[in-house]
């Protein structure tokens, strides 16, 4: 084992119990609280030591800490979202098959749009909309500025809005019977 690995280890064997009883009493899950100690310790072991046993120590302890603050805030932004849902909004009503036809027909409308857009465009506009990834991550990875980025999902989204649109007139003139 080398140095920092042997060094996690022995601190993991000394605090972990420590921690998740830490953790447990703020969030009050058992499970969850083991979860977050595990990821706090693979945090601590990829950035490495910070010197003394004693300053890696206060690092892991700080981040279990920062971790339980981040677990409450996801959490409590669950909870706000949930509670401003009106019950027909949490409750799935049946679906036609037309209705579903529809929609999948629609689905693969957007998917055709996409297929036709330049590809660096159709890569800005999934890693935005499909991956959540922000502007900035879009732009360091494809190597190009943010302000591009912008440009090509602007591009990208009024594509899939004309093809959209054109879907539904498509729709709208074949008579219903």
């Amino acid at each position: 084992m080398t140095g920092w690995t042997h060094s996690i280890a022995a601190l993991f064997a000394e605090h972990r119990t420590r921690l998740e009883a830490l953790v447990r009493r703020r969030i009050r899950d058992r499970d969850a609280a083991s979860d977050i100690v595990q990821d706090v310790f693979t945090r601590v072991f990829v950035a490495g030591t910070r010197g003394s046993a004693e300053d890696d120590r206060r690092v892991l302890y700080t981040a279990a800490r920062n971790a339980v603050i981040d677990h409450n805030r996801i959490l409590s932004g669950r909870q706000s979202v949930l509670a401003a849902l009106m019950p027909e909004q949490v409750v799935a009503s049946p679906v036609s098959e037309d209705r579903a036809l529809e929609s999948r027909e629609a689905i693969a409308a957007l998917d055709r749009a996409l297929m036709t857009l330049p590809p660096r465009s159709r890569d800005v506009f999934i890693g935005r909309r499909v991956h959540g990834e922000s502007n900035a991550q879009i732009a360091q990875r494809l190597g190009i500025s943010t302000s591009a980025v912008e440009k090509h999902l602007l591009r990208a989204m009024q594509h899939c809005r004309r093809a959209i649109a054109a879907h539904l007139d498509a729709d709208r003139e074949i008579p219903k019977p």
